[in-house]
């Protein structure tokens, strides 16, 4: 078990679409159960770098990011686990450390 580095663009489209599965080839669905959660149940710490690409929206990140918690990951191990770049939009990081922390106070059942 070691570090891990998922380049978006690169290892799974550059052009990410869709929340679900039935959304195309190339959904957070797909993406999340297909290389992040192995990835992640794999190895010690895991980089995603989004930066290959700006076509993918808010759907396709809280579905991959905030969808780890929806199935078996806690926010403390995704803390520990996980870090998300992207080159030319620093915000992007903050936007899916949003969904993890949303979904994390709908599972624990705090008001957000």
């Amino acid at each position: 078990m070691s570090d891990y580095k998922i380049d978006l663009a690169e290892g799974f489209s550059r052009y990410p679409f869709g929340r679900y599965q039935g959304d195309g080839e190339h959904s957070a669905e797909k993406f999340r159960d297909d290389i992040l959660t192995p990835a992640l149940r794999n190895h010690l710490h895991v980089t995603v770098d989004l930066g290959g690409t700006n076509y993918y929206g808010s759907p396709f990140l809280e579905e991959t990011f905030g969808g780890l918690l929806r199935h078996g990951f806690s926010k403390a191990e995704l803390d520990e686990k996980l870090t998300v770049l992207h080159d030319k939009l620093p915000s992007v990081k903050d936007e899916v450390a949003a969904y993890i922390k949303a979904q994390s106070k709908r599972n624990t059942g705090k008001k957000e």
